[in-house]
């Protein structure tokens, strides 16, 4: 399950990447009771069996509502948009392998990948 950052605070950033739910019905439909806008750049996947969700009693399920068709056609542009940004960013580091790969000597074996990591000592608590 993927959950979007939901506010009730009017923003102008992240525009070409929010779903706003401010009609009443589709409020109604949502479960809501404010104008929310939900910005799909802040987003995390998690199990429905997470122990962080408020389990509904009637519906046996963590949803409170569903998106009228307006804000669930929105939902599926923004997430095309990633999709596609998400691709066009997978081509082009493929491509920057492919260059660094073609500046290499013919018959040289391929460089080994290493991984920095920076070890940060802490400093002891003071008692």
């Amino acid at each position: 399950m993927t959950l979007a950052y939901g506010t009730t605070v009017p923003g102008g950033r992240n525009r070409g990447y929010e779903v706003r739910v401010s009609d009443p019905l589709a409020l109604a439909a949502a479960g809501l009771h404010r104008p929310t806008r939900f910005v799909a750049q802040r987003r995390i996947t998690v199990s429905p069996d997470n122990p962080g969700f408020a389990v509904c009693r009637n519906l046996k399920s963590p949803r409170i509502g569903r998106l009228a068709k307006s804000e669930m056609d929105r939902l599926q542009a923004v997430r095309a948009r990633l999709h596609a940004e998400a691709d066009i960013a997978a081509d082009r580091r493929a491509e920057r392998r492919r260059e660094i790969a073609d500046r290499r000597p013919q018959g040289a074996r391929p460089a080994r990948p290493f991984v920095v990591e920076i070890v940060r000592r802490r400093k002891p608590a003071a008692r």
